[in-house]
């Protein structure tokens, strides 16, 4: 019988010594101060309003940046992206986000014209990207319908069964744990048994899973055995899988957490390695998010070496064991997951009016108190759904907890990760570790970390959108010291600045909101104009596909779909009325035309009239096809040469002044007599500029008005020798999202005309608690029946995180 593995430290009967962090190795030294010394990394966790929507759904998200092994709110960045990404892998969706001392939230509305399936969502700062799309945010959510069923396995193919040694290597007539895991063709885990045989058909150890296709056994190899697993899958015959050769001399590693206030690290060997590194010395480093919490050394006087270090040196999440060699070379590695209470907020709610009724009030207080009972003021955000019709899976979501406290450390898809933090027990938390044994994230390269000459990194912290580019001359030639002009008339920004050496300029700080049309000027020293401006192009990370099983469109899945949009037929407006069926006569509306090629500085099409091409027939001059064509605008009678000049008029019909309207062909500014000049058949828009709002842009320029006329393109069935403007371009530009309001209706229980049948019945990001640690929170139910579910998760400024689920019934 195998000794239970929570005592096995207790049975060694070789020297047992304790050592607390003295690290006098010079090595340990420097080892430690290089890993202090590696860029911090922030960490995005988003808070959902449920796990899954339907078509003209909203998601709704509060964001949490943190930094740091304390998870504490980052004031690193101010900039965070967050993207809906399709299941082609396609972006649907990009947000960017302002963040306030490391919070930020928005919603994302879902088009009714997507099609179902399991999407993305996505989200990251820039300086996250200096460690790879590995360290992003990103979670699965489902569109329309209930998640997929998952594809079953057929028992004709064998599970993928690998074996982990804990430390990283088995070393001969040492004991030593091994951790095993089973995944199915279809990407989950998957339950098997069987036993470990040596190369003449003994029985060295039998195992089992006990979690997820996850499970762990321990044994001794020995001198001249080679091992392998007999393995019986259900319904299938067994088959065999090699065990990982055992090494002649080495050191292995291994870790136990299950006791309350210590960790225990062992350190064995054989005789041969003792006998032939025998007084060597060998270091410990322990460390979480880069940060040294234990150091140790000492010299191989036995075979076994054993340390104990207390719990509370380690916040609560994962850290990192590593053994090192008396040269620093790195020998053995262990994750584990450290479950002290450390850093976890307990988060309490409390009704004051409660309801179990349709449309009936709800009122809560919510306190927040740290691992010490005092009192925690922090940030939080509720969600109240009903579970009921949204069906969410608590084992397989995704919360702060895991969000913050495991996923970002391992590698890989992880498969239910809400298990190991939903309910704690001692099994959950045995799980748990052999997780760490099977998918542990070496995410340190020692080789890297200890080499003085340190790469650059790329990205740097984002503290406001930004503009680069280059000033040229038409030859492409950097023009340095030229005069560079940003505006943007929406928002009324005007700034300027100076390109570099290498012709580069770069506007930084910008806060605009929504997409928007900037403008760019730019003259060289001696004020010509005669240069090109290059905008740099916004640089997005690659979308990779997911590593994720494999999902299939059942009958059964599509029955669960139809169920769902039954329900979602009640869909409300804001104002929470249930709309009767209309029946809609639909024209077909013709297409916007392509303006692509405007060089109106507003943005193309944004004008007081627009005139296409296929509107000029019937004249030899322009002007002629356009008198009578341009809402106020009159055309003086044709000269000696017969040319005739537009003029603007008021809105009283009397003209604007004296001044004619500018013509700007291409972009290139000309007077008004050179309008007939121009062949009607060569036109393809003309653009009337007679507001103050969109000659502003112009300045003196167009002080009696302007028509922006683009001629045609060689497709168009004229010839074109393509121009670009000189010294001016426009760029369209994605600011800052305009995050809307949850509508949080306020019902009279005997209203019944109003029916509001959203599953998501309330939500809330921006719930702070005081210095007392308290807040409220107050909302009406709706008209489904159900258990709701409230869910409320937030942080506090030391990084203390919580999460509380409270569930109440109504009838």
């Amino acid at each position: 019988m195998k000794p239970p593995l929570c005592i096995w430290f207790l049975t060694f009967s070789l020297a047992y010594q304790t050592v607390y962090a003295q690290p006098d190795s010079s090595f340990l030294l420097r080892a430690a101060s290089s890993l202090s010394n590696q860029p911090v990394h922030e960490h995005v966790y988003l808070h959902l309003d449920k796990p899954n929507y339907s078509f003209g759904d909203t998601i709704w998200f509060k964001a949490y940046t943190v930094i740091g092994r304390h998870h504490q709110l980052s004031g690193l960045s101010k900039v965070l992206y967050a993207e809906l990404i399709s299941p082609a892998d396609s972006v649907v969706t990009r947000q960017i986000l302002p963040l306030a001392s490391g919070v930020t939230w928005s919603d994302i509305p879902l088009a009714r014209t997507l099609k179902p399936g399991v999407y993305r969502l996505r989200a990251y700062t820039r300086w996250m990207r200096n460690f790879g799309s590995g360290s992003f945010y990103e979670q699965r959510i489902t569109i329309g319908g209930t998640p997929p069923v998952i594809a079953q396995h057929s028992t004709k193919e064998h599970p993928d069964v690998q074996f982990f040694p804990e430390g990283g290597q088995m070393v001969i007539g040492v004991r030593c744990r091994v951790a095993v895991k089973a995944v199915g063709p279809n990407g989950l885990g998957v339950d098997i048994k069987g036993v470990i045989k040596d190369n003449t058909g003994n029985i060295a150890a039998d195992f089992a899973t006990q979690h997820l296709g996850m499970g762990v056994f321990a044994f001794v190899p020995m001198a001249g055995k080679k091992y392998h697993a007999q393995v019986l899958a259900p319904g299938e015959t067994s088959f065999n899988v090699n065990l990982p050769a055992a090494l002649s001399e080495g050191y292995t590693l291994a870790v136990n957490d299950l006791d309350k206030d210590s960790i225990y690290v062992r350190v064995a060997v054989n005789d041969k390695t003792l006998k032939s590194n025998h007084d060597k010395r060998f270091g410990i480093i322990a460390q979480s998010n880069g940060k040294v919490l234990y150091t140790t050394e000492a010299g191989l006087d036995h075979t076994v070496y054993t340390a104990s270090i207390p719990k509370k040196r380690f916040p609560e999440g994962i850290a990192q064991f590593t053994l090192f060699s008396q040269s620093g070379e790195p020998l053995a590695e262990r994750l584990a997951f450290i479950d002290n209470g450390n850093g976890e907020l307990r988060l309490n709610l409390k009704p004051f009016l409660k309801s179990d009724y349709e449309k009936g009030k709800m009122k809560f207080e919510l306190s927040t108190t740290d691992d010490s009972n005092k009192t925690a003021p922090g940030t939080f955000s509720v969600a109240v759904i009903n579970e009921s019709l949204v069906k969410p899976d608590s084992n397989a979501e995704q919360t702060i907890l895991t969000g913050l406290l495991l996923t970002p450390e391992l590698k890989g898809y992880i498969e239910q990760p809400g298990y190991y933090f939903a309910y704690r027990t001692t099994k959950t938390h045995a799980d748990l570790d052999v997780l760490m044994l099977t998918q542990g994230y070496r995410r340190y390269d020692w080789k890297r970390i200890l080499d003085t000459a340190q790469q650059p990194l790329k990205y740097l912290p984002e503290k406001a959108p930004e503009i680069a580019g280059r000033l040229t001359t038409p030859r492409g030639k950097a023009v340095a010291g030229g005069k560079v002009t940003l505006m943007d008339i929406r928002d009324g920004i005007l700034r300027d600045t100076i390109t570099d050496t290498a012709g580069d300029f770069r506007f930084t700080g910008l806060v605009i909101a929504d997409t928007a049309t900037l403008v760019l000027k730019a003259k060289k020293q001696n004020n010509s104009d005669n240069v090109k401006i290059v905008p740099e192009l916004p640089e997005y990370p690659a979308i990779e596909p997911e590593n994720y099983p494999y999902g299939t469109d059942t009958l059964v899945n599509r029955q669960q779909y139809d169920a769902y949009q039954k329900v979602q037929t009640e869909y409300i407006d804001r104002n929470g009325k249930l709309l009767k069926t209309v029946v809609v006569k639909a024209h077909k509306i013709p297409p916007k035309p392509d303006l692509s090629n405007s060089s109106n500085l507003n943005g193309p099409g944004h004008a007081n009239q627009v005139v296409m091409y296929n509107q000029l027939s019937g004249c030899v001059v322009l002007s002629e096809c356009l008198n009578g064509l341009l809402f106020g605008v009159r055309f003086s009678k044709p000269d000696i040469e017969g040319k005739s000049i537009p003029y603007s008029e008021r809105m009283t019909g009397r003209l604007n002044g004296q001044l004619p309207m500018t013509l700007i062909v291409d972009g290139i500014t000309m007077d008004a007599s050179h309008l007939d000049e121009l062949n009607p058949k060569d036109v393809y828009s003309i653009e009337v500029l007679r507001s103050g709002t969109y000659l502003a842009i112009y300045g003196s320029s167009a002080a009696g008005g302007a028509l922006v006329i683009t001629t045609k393109r060689g497709g168009e069935g004229a010839d074109y020798i393509e121009r670009e403007p000189s010294g001016i371009v426009t760029i369209p530009y994605l600011g800052f999202y305009k995050s809307r309001s949850f509508y949080v209706p306020k019902y009279r229980r005997q209203n019944d005309k109003v029916r509001d049948t959203r599953n998501t019945v309330y939500w809330d990001p921006n719930i702070l608690t005081g210095k007392d640690g308290k807040a409220s929170l107050e909302y009406f139910n709706n008209d489904t029946k159900g258990v709701y579910r409230i869910i409320i998760e937030g942080i506090n400024d030391d990084g203390n995180i919580g999460r509380t689920v409270y569930r109440y019934t109504v009838k």
